[in-house]
């Protein structure tokens, strides 16, 4: 693997490929960010500029400019950027300790700089993977924060639904069948799922289906066969929620990532997955 500096500005190493890599519980991207209005991800969010610093607004709050900056899951965020191109990192907080992350996701010691250096560089080791066989073996974590980061314990039963919940985020699960599934009561469950994760099981699945949606961003198919693909029941549903969480309305999301270049390391194998793939 390509070893990585932690020191000095390597902001002309990144080109201007265009660039998203979908793993299991992680997305790192590298393209346009538009004019998006109020956002709000399930994911841990990371965002890292590239030349000029970006100014962020959470939840209401006064307007900051930052170079670096994390934004809690469900947190409601404004970003605004005159750069061509940001980085963002995507983490899904179910998958990690959240007390054993790196600095820069836990308080005020972190080195910003080599930080920053760090995340510019792995972006452009990323943009010089052209091939899935490659990626397949790549330890991106490793690429990023220079070590793997260290899993969340989860009750056993938990576990296993958000394992088939993950593997086909665009299913419909009820939280019924869930409960039976895991052998406890109704409230049980829903209890022990938030206690678990931290976020309601209804709240976690609408994430999870609007996160599936990245796997399809450069298809060119109608809209309506995209919305159906990724478990909504129509077009103006699937619009509504995507702008609420992303920030921008499908439509300018799929025409932005009309160059944007996916790796993947997802275990899908849906039929809507399939057509993700064909389209790329």
């Amino acid at each position: 693997m390509k070893q990585l500096n932690s020191a000095g500005d390597n902001r002309h190493h990144i080109g201007h490929q265009r660039i998203m890599l979908l793993t299991p519980d992680r997305v790192f991207y590298l393209g346009l960010l538009g004019a998006p209005s109020l956002r709000k991800c399930g994911a841990l969010m990371l965002y890292a500029s590239l030349d000029s610093p970006f100014s962020l607004c959470l939840d209401g709050g006064h307007w900051a400019q930052r170079e670096l900056a994390v934004v809690p899951p469900h947190v409601c965020h404004r970003i605004i950027t005159n750069a061509p191109m940001i980085a963002s990192i995507m983490i899904e907080p179910e998958s990690v300790n959240l007390t054993r992350l790196p600095d820069v996701f836990t308080g005020p010691s972190c080195d910003e700089t080599a930080t920053l250096n760090r995340i510019r560089e792995a972006y452009a080791c990323l943009q010089t993977i052209d091939y899935e066989p490659r990626v397949k073996t790549l330890d991106v974590d490793c690429l990023f924060w220079g070590r793997a980061l260290a899993p969340r314990a989860l009750d056993a039963r938990v576990a296993a639904i958000i394992n088939k919940i993950r593997h086909d985020p665009t299913g419909h699960y009820s939280a019924c069948a869930c409960a039976a599934e895991s052998g406890l009561s109704f409230s049980h469950f829903l209890h022990l799922f938030k206690q678990e994760t931290g976020v309601a099981f209804r709240k976690f699945q609408a994430w999870k289906r609007a996160r599936a949606m990245l796997y399809h961003v450069n298809r060119r198919d109608a809209l309506i066969d995209i919305a159906l693909d990724v478990g909504y029941p129509d077009s103006t549903h699937f619009s509504h929620t995507i702008r609420q969480v992303y920030g921008l309305p499908p439509r300018e999301i799929f025409a932005g990532s009309r160059h944007l270049m996916i790796l993947r390391q997802e275990p899908l194998r849906t039929d809507a997955w399939q057509r993700s793939l064909a389209a790329a």
